[in-house]
């Protein structure tokens, strides 16, 4: 009894409960990912154009180039695993 006692004790201190880590983390978004848009745009200032984007012929995107790239570098660096939990 006492040993089955300790390894759920042991279990249950291992478990992990899913947090609300979601909420935390949407509050900081946009803080977030234009701090890292910034950062984008120092490394990238050579090779986009100024609206954003690397050139090339076609229609000009709404969401350029460079803002996919520092919202896939958000979404990687707070944890986000799925894009679904983005939008």
């Amino acid at each position: 009894m006492f040993k089955k006692l300790c390894i759920l004790l042991i279990y249950s201190i291992l478990e992990m409960v899913k947090p609300l880590i979601y909420h935390q983390y949407m509050h900081n978004l946009y803080t977030i990912f234009s701090k890292i848009l910034k950062i984008c745009k120092q490394f990238g200032d050579n090779l986009i154009n100024e609206k954003g984007n690397i050139p090339r012929p076609g229609v000009v995107p709404k969401f350029s180039d460079i803002e996919v790239i520092a919202l896939n570098l958000t979404s990687e660096a707070m944890g986000i695993d799925s894009e679904s939990n983005l939008f």
